[in-house]
């Protein structure tokens, strides 16, 4: 019997991670996989165990230094990693890396590393509101390194280059839609997206939503169920050793399938509360200045949530991805997911304006690290 192809997963309780996960465990070729999960907590690995057996686990946190020789030496046990966790804090991926260096040493066969960037990364190019194509590899490569997300990904083609790793980077842009399936139902993920929120929970505060500044800019768009899609077409392309499927340099996968501007997002929020009971008018107005400090701390993160960032994934695409949910559908999910927070707040007794899994939480996360 040939031995099983050892898969090491990271993310697999996120709002990313466990769409992935699901869609790996009824993959066809399951049964030749052997999946193991890093979790924070002895508890969270028995509860994905008892969701599947045959997952395996070990318990660590990307964070503390002191749990990085768990990391690397998951990397040297591992012939495939996807790395659905963080996009921002480099020693995790340090050590990462040292562990599928080893395996590589090892084996002879280079790991393959699918890490999830972001086309945040857009943000700090001299046009942002350029569409970029992932096919333009000088586009790709003028991408400065200090951009959000840069440094691991910097790091994750470094091994490529060095022929240790073969790295994959899907970049996510904005991503929509309140998450469904059975990890999410059995409450072992997490089920809300990651910008919207950052203007749903303030519209729940206020009782109206609301945008910084003029609400004009604009994102390139893509429904979580499509991200999770492409995950998996990427990963079987890999396996199958399919012809075309760039890594390194040439292995960014800029995700998208239209574009939403915040007012767009908000008009939906706006229209939401006034359905749910919540606000009297559906109007759309600007944060004030000191709604933007209780609402976003920082003023970087309240400039993103106002921000344009265009991109055009094309080489996905190329691969065969077709994604299923367009511009109308996300807008159609916003009501869905304001519901959710809105039983949470009427739950708690009060809107959690806590920075959590918004982009608020990941910018602030992003300028402390900056600033370390």
């Amino acid at each position: 019997m040939a031995p099983k192809t050892e898969i090491l997963f990271l993310g697999a309780t996120g709002y990313l991670g466990a769409g992935v996960l699901t869609r790996l465990l009824n993959h066809r070729k399951a049964s030749e996989f052997s999946i193991t999960t890093l979790v924070r907590s002895t508890e969270k690995g028995e509860a994905l165990k008892k969701y599947n057996p045959t997952l395996k686990y070990a318990v660590g946190s990307l964070f503390d230094k002191a749990d990085y020789p768990v990391i690397e030496n998951l990397g040297k046990n591992a012939d495939i990693v996807f790395s659905i966790a963080d996009a921002d804090y480099l020693p995790w991926t340090v050590a990462l890396l040292k562990g599928l260096k080893a395996r590589f040493d090892a084996t002879g066969v280079a790991p393959i590393l699918i890490h999830t960037s972001g086309t945040g990364i857009l943000l700090f190019t001299s046009d942002p509101a350029g569409n970029h194509s992932d096919l333009d590899l000088a586009d790709v490569k003028a991408v400065p390194p200090t951009a959000l997300h840069r440094n691991v990904d910097l790091a994750a083609i470094g091994a490529d280059e060095a022929g240790y790793v073969k790295t994959y980077l899907i970049c996510p842009p904005l991503i929509a839609g309140l998450a469904s399936g059975p990890l999410y139902d059995a409450g072992l993920a997490h089920r809300n997206s990651i910008q919207a929120p950052a203007l749903m929970r303030p519209a729940l505060d206020r009782k109206q939503a609301g945008v910084v500044g003029d609400g004009k800019g604009v994102w390139a768009a893509v429904h979580v169920d499509d991200v999770a899609d492409a995950f998996i077409l990427l990963f079987n392309k890999i396996i199958a050793g399919a012809q075309g499927v760039g890594h390194g340099w040439e292995g960014y996968y800029y995700l998208e399938n239209g574009e939403l501007s915040w007012n767009a997002i908000a008009g939906a929020i706006g229209k939401a509360l006034v359905e749910l009971g919540v606000g009297k008018s559906p109007e759309v107005t600007s944060f004030t200045s000191d709604e933007i400090t209780k609402y976003y701390k920082s003023e970087f993160a309240s400039s993103v949530v106002s921000s344009t960032c265009r991109a055009k994934g094309e080489r996905a695409r190329a691969l065969g991805w077709s994604p299923k949910y367009g511009v109308a559908d996300m807008l159609a999910g916003l009501k869905p997911e304001l519901e959710f927070f809105l039983k949470k707040a009427q739950a708690e007794g009060k809107v959690d304006l806590t920075p959590n899994h918004g982009v608020d939480a990941m910018l602030q996360r992003f300028v402390s690290l900056s600033q370390a």
